[in-house]
């Protein structure tokens, strides 16, 4: 392998290794050398099998949702790189390319500044291969060179490994450099700040570690790749898919009815329609008389002509209250979710049951299904090989969240004329927890979130999952902002509780199951609701690990998870203050959908608010 390359796993290069970001570097030859490098591009091949036009869909909202956080006329525009918007014809979906002479990432040692440790004269050189030639210093002639680790970055995207060691009057043949945050000129014994001003935006910027993780935040997202282009067309190209999906999960449809429409669509052609009717009119007037011949003629041309689900549409329309656009959201969300469950590889709580009592474990099996029930879940189970797609399209610096004068910076293009987004397909194991609808109404209620009046009938299964599609709004769970609960505050309340489960689901299964807890991911179905814990390293699929977790100590996992809300070791700041914090809830961004945001401990193990006299009663609180 040639020095100026590396090769890294596929999932760390996604997070870690990407262009335009500095990372350690090792170098082979006689001695290892190790130094700070900047990764100049990926050796990348386009990324096949997978639903391209639902990813750049999801990236460009991403994207928009990042943009519109700018108050006009801000001084650095918000998004750089990107275009108007991302279109399957102007972008690549790339990922790393494996085999090959030239594999994997392709980095330049940077910065190109060094010292010498003894006499501390400072060498920039202008290439790599420069700085091979002369390794050592040349005051000293035997010293092996350092490498200054610094660079300068600045959170309007800019950043530079090069060096202000240069004397206005002597240039650079006698700088030196003796720690601290200035060169000095020997010639003249001039201190030369080591400081840069940026060149995007003016910012005066000090130097910072190269390998400072604010020297670069990259944007990522993930979804599960089960939805085909044909399926993203049902709902958003047809003015009745969203609607038949939800009547599928309302139980108003079979599955054979719903695959029939799914592969063949509904006819509504008036003009076939009226053929039909009058054909079968004149077939029945005979016998039947005109009245219940019209009658008869309806029912045939209907069932015929797809227009039999034509009332069932109407009456949902009349019941949902929420804008088209976010009917279609819940109606994805729904399918997918659909999807996953009926993966070919599923275990459920029955046959974890079976599972542990064979195993002979230290956990319970009988006490499976009533541990489910304590703890809010209607229903789980695991499911194998579930395909996802890792995606990172973009980075920030210095700040990982947007604020005035933040920019997140597209990456360069690898062809003129073609924007390029990175990503991954992977396909894993998952447990599914879907959770109690009827226990989250009655939470809500008990908290006052909830006015009885505006409650669903809780002996109404369809009356409850009507409620959660008119009140739980997609598109107000963006993935930088909080959600705002004056707007939204049941789709708040409702994603606050199961995001903080989620939470404790993860960091609980990591210690059952042995991986890092960075190695495991939340995918969350706030409408549902439900939420999938996930491996997201081949390393878990491997292994089978959460399939283990959860056919063996299902009990365990879900105690341990309590556990884990019940005490922070930042309490009592935590639970007053913050509500969430690094000692209880907060993930690695890399594991978390949602930047750690809209986190509430108080939900799940209850609070009383002294200021507000008022007591919080949690999910999972013991009461009488």
């Amino acid at each position: 392998m040639k020095d100026n390359q590396m090769s890294r796993g596929k999932s760390q290069a996604l997070y870690k290794y990407l262009p335009d970001s500095w990372i350690d570097f090792s170098v082979r030859g006689r001695y290892r050398k190790n130094y700070i490098a900047h990764v100049e591009r990926w050796n990348s091949e386009q990324l096949v099998d997978l639903n391209k036009k639902r990813l750049i869909r999801l990236v460009n909202q991403a994207v928009h949702s990042f943009a519109s956080q700018a108050h006009p006329g801000s001084s650095v525009e918000p998004t750089s790189g990107f275009g108007a918007e991302l279109t399957t014809d102007t972008c690549d979906v790339l990922t790393p390319k494996a085999g090959g002479e030239e594999r994997g990432i392709v980095a330049q040692i940077s910065p190109l500044t060094f010292y010498c440790k003894q006499c501390h004269k400072v060498h920039q050189f202008r290439n790599v291969e420069d700085y091979k030639r002369n390794t050592r210093c040349r005051a000293c002639k035997t010293v092996e060179l350092t490498q200054l680790r610094q660079i300068y970055y600045c959170k309007c995207g800019w950043a530079t490994p090069e060096h202000p060691a240069y004397c206005k009057t002597h240039k650079w043949d006698n700088i030196y450099w003796y720690g601290g945050y200035d060169f000095v000129c020997k010639s003249c014994n001039t201190k030369i700040p080591m400081r840069q001003k940026c060149k995007n935006c003016g910012a005066m910027l000090n130097p910072h570690p190269a390998l400072d993780p604010a020297q670069y935040f990259s944007y990522s997202l993930s979804f599960v790749d089960l939805i085909d282009e044909k399926v993203e067309n049902f709902i958003s190209e047809t003015d009745y898919g969203a609607y038949i999906i939800i009547a599928y999960w309302m139980g108003e449809l079979t599955d054979e009815e719903f695959e029939t429409i799914i592969e063949n669509g509904i006819v509504s052609d008036p003009e076939k329609y009226q053929k039909k009717y009058d054909s079968f009119y004149n077939l029945f007037v005979g016998s039947l008389g005109e009245e219940a011949a019209r009658i008869a003629a309806k029912q045939a041309a209907d069932k015929e002509c797809g227009n039999q689900y034509n009332d069932m549409i109407s009456e949902l329309k009349l019941k949902l209250r929420s804008p088209v656009e976010e009917v279609k959201r819940f109606a994805e969300m729904l399918i997918e979710y659909d999807m996953v469950e009926k993966s070919e590889d599923i275990s459920t709580l029955e046959d974890a049951k079976e599972v542990a009592q064979l195993l002979n474990t230290n956990a319970n099996p009988d006490s499976f299904d009533t541990v489910a029930k304590k703890y809010g879940i209607a229903d789980t189970k695991v499911c194998g090989d579930i395909p996802f797609i890792a995606c990172s399209y973009g980075y920030t610096r210095e700040k990982s969240q947007y604020e005035e004068g933040v920019q997140l910076r597209a990456f360069k293009e690898e062809k003129p004329g073609r924007k390029n987004v990175y990503a991954t397909k992977l396909r894993t194991e998952g447990v599914l927890f879907e959770f109690d609808r009827k226990m989250i109404i009655k939470w809500l209620l008990k908290n006052n979130y909830l006015e009885a009046s505006e409650a669903p009938d809780l002996e109404s299964e369809e009356d409850i999952k009507i409620w959660f599609i008119n009140n739980i709004h997609l598109g107000a769970i963006t993935t930088f902002n909080e959600i705002n609960s004056d707007i939204e505050p049941m789709t708040s309340y409702v994603y606050n509780l199961v995001h903080s489960i989620s939470h404790l689901l993860v960091k609980s299964a990591a210690e059952l199951c042995g991986l890092n807890k960075d190695s495991i991911s939340e995918y969350i179905f706030p409408g549902i609701p439900a939420v999938m814990i996930y491996c997201q390293n081949s390393q878990g699929f491997n292994l089978g690990a959460l399939f283990n977790v959860f056919e063996a100590y299902f009990d365990k996992w879900m105690i341990g998870a309590a556990k884990k809300a019940d005490k922070c070791v930042f309490d009592p700041i935590c639970i007053e203050r913050y509500k969430a914090c690094t000692g209880c809830l907060f993930l690695n961004e890399v594991s978390c959908q949602h930047f750690n945001q809209d986190l509430n401990r108080r939900f799940v193990i209850g609070y009383y608010d002294k200021l507000a006299k008022k007591k919080i009663y949690g999910f999972w609180e013991e009461t009488d």
